[in-house]
C-alpha cells in the first residue's frame, strides 16, 4: 500500500483570509499474512497464523488543529502491528470445544504529546507508542438432545502501552480505554416445537477504563476511571413461518441494569424488539 499526498491547504482565520499549504509527505507499507491448518481427524483441527499489517493515520490525525488545541503533523508514519495466533477445535460427540491464544506487537503507535513551548492544553500527534496485547478465547457448544442446544464463550485480553521518551516532549496522562479484561457470553436454544426457538442469553464483562469528559479542574487535566462490571440478560423467541422466513420478538437488558461503557453515554435500559429475517 502507498499513500501519496498531492495537496493539503488551509485558510487562516478572519479577518486575514490567506490560503497556505501544509508540507507534503508520502508513506507506504507492505502487509502480509500466513496461516497453517492441520486436521488430524474429522473432529479435530488446529491452526497457526502470523501477520503484519499497517494502519495509515487519518486526515484528521495528520492535519486537524482541533480549533486551536493541536498542531498538525503531516509526516505521521503508519502504525504497524505483528500478530500471532494459535488455535484449534475438538468435537466430542455432541460437544464442540474451540480455543485460541493470540499476541500482538504494535509499533509506531500514534499518541498525542505536548512538545516544548506548547500551551498546557495543546498537543501534537507523534509515532511514539509501543503496545503489547495478548490473551485467549474459549468457546463450548453442546447439543443436548434434539430440542436443546447450549453454548458459552469467554475471552481474556491483557494490554500494555508504553510511550518512547523524546527530548523536550511532555507526555500527558494516558491510559488504554474501552476494552474489558474479561468478557463472557452464554445462551440456550430450546425448540419447543420444530418451528419455535426460545433463546435466553446472558452477557457478562469486567470493568473497563474510560476517559472522564467533564473534569471541573485546571485546563489540561486528564482523568480516567473504571466503569464497573455488568451482567446483562436477554430473551428472544423465533418462529419459522416458512422455510426461509423467520419472525421474532424479544427483549434486551431484561433486568434493566444501569451500566456505562463510555463516559457520558449510558447504555439503554430494558428494551423490546421485533424482527423479520429471510434467507435466499
Amino acid at each position: 500500500m502507498r499513500r501519496e499526498l498531492d495537496k493539503a491547504e488551509e485558510v487562516t482565520s478572519p479577518p486575514a483570509l490567506t490560503v497556505f499549504e501544509y508540507p507534503k509527505a508520502n508513506a507506504e507499507a507492505f502487509n502480509w499474512q500466513g496461516r497453517l491448518d492441520w486436521t488430524s481427524d474429522d473432529g479435530t483441527a488446529f491452526y497457526a497464523s502470523v501477520s503484519r499489517r499497517a494502519r495509515f493515520p487519518t486526515t484528521f490525525e495528520r492535519f486537524s488543529t482541533q480549533f486551536g488545541n493541536a498542531a498538525s503533523n503531516p509526516g505521521l508514519k503508519p502504525e504497524r502491528a505483528t500478530q500471532f495466533e494459535l488455535g484449534g477445535s475438538k468435537t466430542f460427540g455432541g460437544l464442540t470445544a474451540e480455543a485460541a491464544i493470540f499476541y500482538s506487537d504494535i509499533n509506531d503507535a500514534i499518541v498525542a504529546v505536548r512538545p516544548a513551548g506548547f500551551p498546557a492544553n495543546t498537543s501534537q500527534r507523534r509515532n511514539l507508542g509501543k503496545a503489547h496485547y495478548y490473551g485467549a478465547e474459549l468457546a463450548l457448544t453442546a447439543r443436548l438432545g434434539e430440542t436443546l442446544e447450549m453454548g458459552a464463550n469467554y475471552s481474556y485480553i491483557h494490554r500494555t502501552f508504553d510511550i518512547t521518551p523524546e527530548q523536550n516532549v511532555t507526555v500527558p496522562v494516558f491510559a488504554l480505554t474501552d476494552v474489558p479484561k474479561h468478557k463472557g457470553f452464554a445462551y440456550a436454544d430450546w425448540s419447543l416445537v420444530p418451528i419455535v426457538h426460545i433463546v435466553p442469553s446472558v452477557e457478562v464483562a469486567s470493568s473497563r477504563t474510560t476517559l472522564d469528559t467533564y473534569v471541573p479542574t485546571a485546563p489540561g487535566t486528564v482523568r480516567y476511571y473504571q466503569t464497573g462490571s455488568y451482567v446483562q440478560a436477554g430473551l428472544r423467541v423465533d418462529v419459522d413461518v416458512m422455510d426461509n422466513v423467520t419472525i421474532g420478538v424479544g427483549a434486551r437488558n431484561l433486568f434493566d441494569d444501569n451500566y456505562t461503557l463510555t463516559d457520558g453515554f449510558p447504555e439503554p435500559g430494558r428494551s423490546f424488539f421485533a424482527s423479520l429475517r429471510t434467507k435466499y
